[in-house]
């Protein structure tokens, strides 16, 4: 016995001093005690997947590869003594295996040599988690064991749990020294160079990874306004110079309802999945699109003043069947100063976010103006001249000659729809000519284009009768209304590129959030609340509506939601009662009113166009300023190409809008008619056949006769 304690200490000694592999050291500890025992051979058995079944331990030579690790069976009653022993952890010494009922599978090795007597042991550690489980044998013909090798086995066991429990708690506290190193540099990392939060994260993802020997990993934060995850920084599980590589994207957004990082977000509690599969929380559609498999997840919440405000997602644990509990205590001790850099970083956000609000602010102010009393009290008394009440009526109505009156064709649109009674007179009239004063005088997204696209929203709801409600029908006409406020004539991606304070603001639909937030300011100036005689629910209700509607004037939106649209009616699932299908419904709507320039008559869509190119080319010429190539359609060098352009906007989205807008509202069907004939002019242009003459303007001497 004493030489093979004086064994097992030297052995221990010299795998601590060299480090290795947990399994490989408890195996060979197991080899030892078979001699000690003179067994004639052992099984070890890992846990497996999930911790509900058990794998054999194969150590292979150099020449064959590495360990492995081989399934042998679920951990269960009536198959075999090893399962029998995980179940219960207790000690069996059979005389008999193949006499012994309780084991019909034996010991579940078929090597061809009859195994008579087995000495089954649970491996355990200090606080009873079980480890593994050794399986002595004696073959037939031999004396089987008993009590005196059991007691040696076990004494052997015990000081080899003790080894094991030595080999973790020294690579503990080389992981506590490694924590310590860490944090200290992340700290240097912060406090040199504030600015870039991006980096301090990116530090904080790495390390986890190594922490807890991951393979990969994402931080979300959580916004608890809109209740949702959102992260911009991602693993793509690819290495540089033997560091992860992370890479950053446009910001992704999902329900704090969703997945199981959202159930951490909710709850503040850890959890450990070892199988995601088997988990009906786990969202499977993202292994689904990237190819990538989930095994499984170490999910933890990053607390700060008893809120969670991220989530830290650990996914496939490298060595190992699964995260441990080690991995836990670890993680959340991480956690901490995780909690204490994001809420630094969160802290610097908010004050570049006031930054760019104020700068913003300030260039808003010294630009616009409110109405003025005189304005509004006059467009009071406003009524249109007769010819119109016929004409207005029309889709193809023409609001270029009333200039003078536009804003009293609003009000008429307004009360003729919603009722004369559905706003007070003196607010609509000062909301409205504030309204006016907030537009730019851009070549095309002006007060001209609010009204016309207000216009055809109201030809839309004058001839789809009680299919919208009476919230409904005044949010979408001050949406239209108000949908391009404060454009300054370029685009989104020109505002992103050229680090715009908006678009610092407004991550994505910059130019259409900020319309929304110009007609809450509007809203909230004095006199100015037409929604005043709302309760706080409808309020919330118009001011939803009005949002979702302004954003879906952002046409990168409009091709999926078309998408889902057309599906939705070639499976004939539309149903408007469902809000989501209802928003769709409304948001193809406000595609279809944007664009409505293409369905009037051939020479007012043909001066529309005009317009809308000397805008795309101001953009281009002040891209040219700097060295940068526009694209074809801003590049007023490449004039000729526009019929070919208009042919392809024209039958990549117009015509498919009018479309679908055609097949849910019949009565919509001249404004795709009228489309289908202007395509009709441009692709006679482009192929030659029709030459491309730019009506004149119609002169106006003066203002429009009105009847007080």
């Amino acid at each position: 016995m004493q030489g093979v304690v004086y064994e097992l200490n030297s052995y221990i000694e010299q795998r601590l001093d060299t480090g290795g592999d947990n399994k490989l050291l408890l195996y060979e500890l197991c080899n030892i005690i078979k001699k000690a025992t003179k067994a004639d051979g052992f099984a070890l058995y890992f846990l497996g997947e999930c911790n509900n079944s058990l794998c054999v331990f194969t150590p292979t030579g150099a020449k064959d590869g590495p360990p492995s690790l081989i399934p042998s069976g679920p951990i269960a009653f009536g198959t075999t003594i090893a399962a029998h022993v995980a179940k219960t952890r207790k000690t069996l010494l059979v005389d008999d295996i193949m006499g012994d009922e309780r084991f019909p599978d034996g010991t579940g090795q078929d090597s061809g040599i009859h195994v008579h007597s087995v000495l089954c042991l649970p491996i355990l550690t200090a606080i009873g988690d079980l480890i593994a489980i050794l399986e002595l044998h004696r073959h037939w013909g031999k004396e089987p064991f008993n009590l005196s090798h059991q007691e040696v086995a076990t004494a052997n066991l015990a000081w080899a749990a003790v080894a094991i429990h030595q080999v973790q708690v020294c690579r503990g506290l080389a992981k506590q020294t490694e924590l310590n190193d860490f944090l200290l540099d992340v700290s240097k990392t912060y406090f040199d160079n504030i600015v870039a939060i991006d980096s301090l994260l990116e530090h904080i993802m790495i390390y986890a990874k190594n922490l807890v020997n991951a393979d990969r990993c994402a931080l979300f934060q959580v916004d608890h306004n809109n209740k949702e995850l959102y992260s911009d920084l991602f693993d793509i599980g690819e290495e540089k110079e033997g560091k992860p590589v992370f890479r950053k994207t446009k910001e992704i957004r999902f329900s704090i309802e969703k997945g199981i990082a959202g159930q951490v977000a909710q709850t503040g509690e850890v959890l450990n999945i070892p199988d995601a599969y088997a988990d009906p929380r786990f969202n499977r559609e993202v292994d689904l699109k990237t190819g990538y498999t989930t095994r499984n997840i170490l999910c933890m919440p990053i607390v700060s003043r008893g809120s969670v405000i991220g989530v830290v997602q650990m996914v496939n644990k490298l060595s190992g069947s699964a995260f441990t509990k080690t991995d836990e205590n670890n993680f959340k001790m991480f956690a901490v100063f995780c909690a204490l850099a994001l809420h630094c970083a969160n802290m610097y956000h908010r004050i570049r976010h006031s930054e760019c609000i104020y700068r913003v602010t300030m260039e808003k102010l010294s630009y616009h103006s409110i109405c003025t009393s005189e304005e509004w009290k006059t467009l009071t008394q406003l009524n249109l001249p007769a010819p119109i009440y016929k004409e207005i009526e029309m889709f193809h109505f023409d609001i270029s000659p009333f200039e003078e009156i536009w804003p009293a064709v609003f009000i008429y649109m307004v009360h003729n729809s919603c009722g004369k009674t559905s706003f007070e007179l003196e607010k609509l009239c000062q909301f409205t000519m504030s309204v006016r004063k907030n537009y730019r005088r851009v070549p095309y997204h002006n007060w001209k284009h609010a009204v016309t696209v207000a216009h055809c929203m109201y030809a839309i709801l004058q001839k789809t009768t009680g299919m919208f409600t009476e919230l409904e029908k005044k949010g979408l006409l001050i949406a239209c209304l108000c949908h391009d406020l404060d454009h300054r004539g370029y685009s989104n991606a020109y505002l992103q590129k050229f680090d715009h304070p908006l678009a610092a603001l407004y991550s994505t639909s910059t130019m259409e959030q900020h319309h929304f937030s110009q007609t809450v300011s509007i809203l909230q100036l004095e006199g100015h609340n037409i929604f005043s005689n709302l309760n706080s629910s409808e309020y919330e209700q118009v001011l939803e509506i009005i949002r979702k509607a302004i954003i879906a004037t952002d046409l990168a939106l409009y091709f999926n939601n078309h998408q889902q649209l057309t599906e939705l009616l070639t499976v004939g699932r539309l149903d408007l009662n469902n809000h989501t299908h209802r928003d769709r419904v409304i948001g193809l709507m406000m595609t279809a009113c944007d664009l409505c320039s293409v369905t009037k008559q051939w020479h007012i869509t043909r001066l529309t166009a005009n317009d809308i190119y000397a805008e795309f080319w101001a953009e281009g010429d002040e891209m040219k300023k700097i060295g940068m190539q526009p694209i074809p359609m801003m590049d007023r060098d490449k004039k000729d190409e526009v019929p070919q352009g208009q042919v392809g906007f024209y039958n990549a989205v117009a015509i498919p809008c009018y479309t679908t807008l055609s097949e849910l509202f019949p009565q919509s069907g001249p404004l795709l008619r009228a489309c289908k004939e202007n395509l009709s002019q441009w692709e006679k242009i482009a192929h030659g056949e029709l030459e491309d003459v730019v009506p004149s303007r119609p002169c106006v001497s003066g203002p429009v006769k009105v009847d007080n």
